[in-house]
């Protein structure tokens, strides 16, 4: 009898000590599976992060070339009308300073620098020919403008 009381403690202690170990294993699932959950978040985290840094790196970037390709411009845009004037004053020469700042405000948008070479463009972006079919060069430019009843007024002669 004993022996049977002593096999039947040993069940209830067997079944006990397996229904903890049950619930500690599901409790350790849990605690795992919380920090995987947990782990998941900080990557996704983690790859927002970088994704903004490269953003801002880019854009940073971004911000540096506009910086120079306007100061570049600028550069262009001012050598340009340096350019323009000494071919006026070339040709017989302006009246004066504001004379030919007048013109320059007048024509400029005529005038384009694309690739180190002055273009001659009409109204509509396109290049303008001579009578002889070849592009027109500022000098061209510049002899056209004295013969225009309009423009002829900025010049001496």
């Amino acid at each position: 009898m004993q022996a049977e009381k002593n096999q039947d403690q040993d069940q209830l202690d067997y079944k006990t000590l397996l229904a903890n170990a049950k619930q500690a294993l599901k409790l350790e699932y849990q605690k795992s599976s919380a920090l995987a959950s947990q782990l998941q978040a900080i990557k996704t985290q983690l790859q927002q992060v970088q994704a903004e840094n490269k953003t801002l790196r880019e854009s940073a970037y971004e911000d540096v070339i506009r910086h120079f390709e306007a100061r570049t411009q600028a550069a262009e845009a001012l050598a340009l009308k340096t350019e323009v004037r000494q071919k006026f004053l070339e040709a017989n020469g302006c009246k004066d300073d504001e004379t030919f700042d007048t013109l320059w405000d007048s024509i400029k948008n005529k005038i384009q620098l694309q690739d180190g070479e002055v273009r001659i463009v009409a109204q509509n972006g396109t290049p303008k020919f001579t009578l002889t079919g070849s592009m027109m060069t500022l000098r061209d430019f510049i002899q056209s403008l004295k013969q225009d009843p309009i423009s002829r007024k900025f010049f001496l002669n």
